[in-house]
């Protein structure tokens, strides 16, 4: 397969960190409502939504808009307290040695994140990402973007490239932005993937073992 260069996403793509986010609910949710935040409350009722609507629709929009958004900045810093804790939050398997590979072939690569600054910022100081990837090309949301499709094209801009270009996503949301993209998707395996019938993806992954190997069989 021909490509001008990649772009990632980053959680559950790059890192596998949707374990530790539901503690991180879990523990708001314990201190605000009482109760638990399984996983599948989690996924069944409030998967894809923003941290600050996801607390209104748990506490049944009881709370003022600053009080949940005080309330997501501390999920987001319980977060972060979590993976530094996790002596096995590391990058996916394969990650960095594909980071290397593109490295030595000068192939351009970045992230295009949904994840806040101080994630991003946390991301780069604690898996070194800046050996590999030039912080100022990262895209995350600052509150600009409109949507997924937007944080792509923004990529490629500052990555200086044009289709063809590929992007690894595990959101549905992600990979119809990154088709709407012209871009070649390939989708980490996820539950919320399994459900869709997606024949454009170039291939579907687990991790990042091999993947160069794969690159090189699939076709244009």
């Amino acid at each position: 397969m021909r490509y001008n260069g990649i772009i990632f996403d980053f959680n559950g793509t790059l890192f596998f960190d949707t374990d530790i986010h539901i503690q991180a609910w879990d523990t708001i949710a314990m201190k605000v409502i009482g109760k638990h935040m399984t996983k599948e409350t989690l996924v069944q009722k409030y998967w894809g939504l923003a941290n600050v609507d996801l607390i209104q629709h748990m506490t049944n929009n009881t709370l003022s808009k600053e009080e949940c958004k005080r309330l997501s900045a501390e999920k987001e810093a319980l977060y972060r307290k979590y993976v530094k804790n996790n002596p096995s939050a590391t990058l996916a398997p394969g990650v960095i040695e594909f980071f290397h590979y593109l490295k030595q072939h000068n192939i351009p690569f970045t992230i295009a994140s949904a994840s806040i600054k101080e994630n991003i910022d946390f991301y780069v100081s604690e898996f070194h990402l800046d050996q590999w990837i030039d912080p100022d090309t990262i895209v995350y949301d600052d509150g600009t973007y409109k949507n997924k499709y937007e944080m792509y094209i923004e990529a490629m801009r500052r990555l200086h490239i044009k289709n063809p270009v590929i992007v690894f996503e595990d959101s549905i949301n992600g990979v119809l932005a990154a088709k709407e993209a012209n871009a070649k998707v390939i989708a980490i395996s996820s539950d919320s993937l399994e459900a869709h019938d997606l024949p454009f993806l170039s291939a579907t992954i687990k991790d990042f073992q091999g993947i160069v190997e794969l690159l090189e069989t699939l076709p244009e």
